[in-house]
């Protein structure tokens, strides 16, 4: 300890802190421990920079640090876990909002089908009207002309036998 310029009271202090620190985790033999601070030798025989030796006998690894150790794998365990959750409920969130926006667009395509099938009815009802309209016309129209045709058949016929009827009566008045 001279060499690294520390009293042997700041060494035992330091000492006391690390085994403190060290019998959180592990029981330790405390009369067996040896801590000192040493110089280094260079290669080329100069003093180099001061070192830390400690040399710590254990007796037992205490159930708190194998707990604590376990304890820390089970969170990252869990982590790991819940990152994965995560990922999988992002992943069907995506996979819902897809499918609804697809059913979106699906239901639109449905409600323009069925949008442009009703207005085709609309305009074949249309033309059937109008074509049956037109035939109506047609026939009223057929059906009058036929009719004034008959009409002045008869009235063609009529007067035919009025002269018909002169005639006759001419002659006879003739023979007479």
């Amino acid at each position: 300890q001279d060499r690294a310029n520390v009293s042997a009271d700041f060494l035992e202090l330091m000492k006391q802190e690390i085994i403190e620190v060290i019998k959180k985790y592990i029981d330790v033999d405390e009369k067996a421990i040896d801590v000192r601070l040493t110089n280094k030798e260079n290669e080329d025989g100069t003093n180099g920079a001061p070192a830390l030796y400690a040399n710590i006998p254990i007796l037992n690894i205490k159930n708190e640090a194998r707990k604590l150790e376990k304890k820390q794998q089970d969170e990252k365990k869990q982590q790991d876990e819940k990152k994965q959750q995560d990922e999988k409920k992002q992943n069907n969130d995506q996979k819902v909002e897809e499918n609804k926006e697809r059913s979106i667009e699906e239901k639109k395509e449905i409600s323009e089908e069925k949008e442009q099938r009703e207005q085709k009815d609309t305009n074949e009802k249309i033309e059937n009207s109008n074509n049956k309209q037109n035939n109506e016309e047609k026939e009223e129209k057929r059906n009058s002309e036929q009719n004034e045709y008959v009409k002045i058949q008869e009235e063609s016929g009529h007067e035919h036998r009025e002269e018909k009827l002169e005639s006759k009566e001419k002659i006879k008045s003739k023979n007479n």
